[in-house]
């Protein structure tokens, strides 16, 4: 009876020393595993708050602010057309400065077809008067050069100013307007071959400034008519009026 219950002693005793040796060997391989700590739960949240991992900004330090800066995928670009491209405006493609909406390269020519020409005197500066172009249509125009002005029956058109011309092209958007200014008589008497003129025609010039083009407009001047000579003149297409009464 002694015997049997030394064999089962030991038989236990064997048991529990070889379960003990197999946790220890279990325990010394995950510290192996994980450099030489026991696995924890991370305490670091994946997104938002202090310590969020950020992405990277090309220099493996993340800017904790959003997005990458090197990031180009997000965000609205416009071709410019060469190459490369640019951000789009939150107001649309710009003008250039003294004209109005539109593209030169694709705008037609303001016509006496879809504008109306008003002709006024004014008091100053002396012998001149006030041309109006206001664009009727539903697109925009191209007020190109100087209005070609005829007096009655004149064949000539009127001498253009020189002077006047603009640094760019005056575009008029439905509603607005073009001003050139006439000088119909010097002041000094220097110009030869006066008449009296009652009537005014006006032809809109085209885009390679060579010529007039689309139908005319017939005015009646002021006052009767006014009296004309060889020292007229009138002025490229302005923004403003008082650019266009400047000379």
């Amino acid at each position: 009876m002694r015997t049997t219950r030394r064999v089962t002693h030991l038989v236990a005793s064997a048991a529990v020393l070889t379960a003990s040796l197999a946790l220890t060997a279990c325990q010394n391989d995950a510290t192996k595993d994980t450099g030489g700590q026991a696995p924890t739960a991370s305490s670091r949240p994946l997104t938002g708050g202090q310590g969020a991992e950020s992405p990277s900004d090309g220099d493996g330090k993340g800017d904790g602010n959003g997005p990458a800066k090197g990031d180009h995928t997000s965000g609205t670009t416009m071709s410019s057309g060469a190459s490369g491209g640019a951000k789009a405006g939150k107001n649309g493609p710009g003008r250039a400065a003294g004209q109005g909406s539109g593209s030169r390269s694709t705008t037609t020519a303001c016509t006496g077809a879809h504008v109306k020409v008003t002709v006024t005197k004014v008091l100053r500066p002396v012998n001149h008067m006030l041309l109006t172009a206001t664009n009727t249509g539903s697109v925009p125009c191209n007020a190109y050069g100087a209005p070609y002005l005829r007096w009655d029956d004149a064949q000539a058109a009127t001498t253009f100013l020189d002077a006047s011309k603009p640094q760019a092209v005056v575009t008029l958007a439905p509603g607005e307007s073009a001003y050139a200014g006439i000088m119909y008589q010097s002041a000094d008497g220097s110009g030869s071959g006066g008449n009296t003129a009652r009537n005014l025609g006006v032809l809109f010039g085209n885009r390679a400034g060579n010529g007039s083009t689309g139908p005319s407009v017939q005015l009646k001047l002021p006052n009767g008519g006014v009296h004309t000579d060889s020292s007229a003149w009138v002025t490229y297409w302005q923004s403003r009026s008082k650019d266009a009464l400047t000379w």
